[in-house]
């Protein structure tokens, strides 16, 4: 039947491309909102809680996404790609270096997404650990984007991944400059005493 569809129809390749992009973007914001977390950045009117329940919603609708988009280019007739490559690295007969850092990438958001819903399970460094992938799992899924991606032809799709790069890359730095302190500042700040650790130790006077 998906040979029939793949044949007959490109549904599958056009869905395939949507998903990717739609992954691409999310996946992004997952970074950025990710590396935005872990610097404690948040705000009066948007706390750190809030910034962390919007990450975990994006990652999930990334995977959501990625999903798809594995489905529907391993159901596609026109390349032939294959179950296992999707899931195994550098075995698919079809561009397999640019498919295999597909694979790669889908692998790790799956062991992200599998010991998240294992937390309590785990130790905190074993979990912070593996969530890290996440950050790997991005350049990752560019190189793919750009290896095997046929929409990088139109002007909008560079720009697209262009701003992409550019975010994380910026949360990137933010994260580095913020250096977050564990006293729990709403705001992580770059600067060696910020605002609100003034204004807390007012209050406290």
């Amino acid at each position: 039947m998906s040979g029939l569809i793949g044949a007959t129809s490109p549904i599958l390749w056009y869905s395939s491309r949507a998903t990717g992009t739609v992954a691409l973007v999310l996946l992004s914001a997952s970074s950025v909102l990710g590396l935005l977390t872990a610097a404690r950045a948040g705000s009066q009117w948007v706390p750190r809680f809030a910034v962390a329940g919007v990450h975990r919603t994006i990652s999930l609708l990334a995977l959501g996404f990625v999903t798809v988009h594995v489905l529907t280019a391993v159901m596609d007739t026109f390349v032939s790609v294959g179950w296992l490559a999707a899931v195994v690295p550098f075995v698919s007969g079809y561009s397999p270096l640019w498919i295999g850092c597909g694979a790669v990438a889908f692998d790790l958001l799956l062991a992200v997404t599998f010991t998240s819903l294992l937390r309590h399970r785990l130790s905190a460094g074993m979990w912070r650990g593996v969530h890290w992938l996440t950050y790997a799992s991005f350049p990752i899924a560019v190189i793919h984007s750009i290896g095997v991606g046929t929409d990088l032809r139109f002007t909008w799709m560079d720009a697209l991944t262009g701003v992409c790069l550019a975010a994380v890359l910026g949360a990137l730095v933010w994260r580095i400059v913020a250096r977050p302190r564990r006293a729990g500042l709403l705001t992580a700040s770059p600067s060696g005493h910020s605002s609100a650790l003034r204004h807390v130790g007012a209050g406290r006077r």
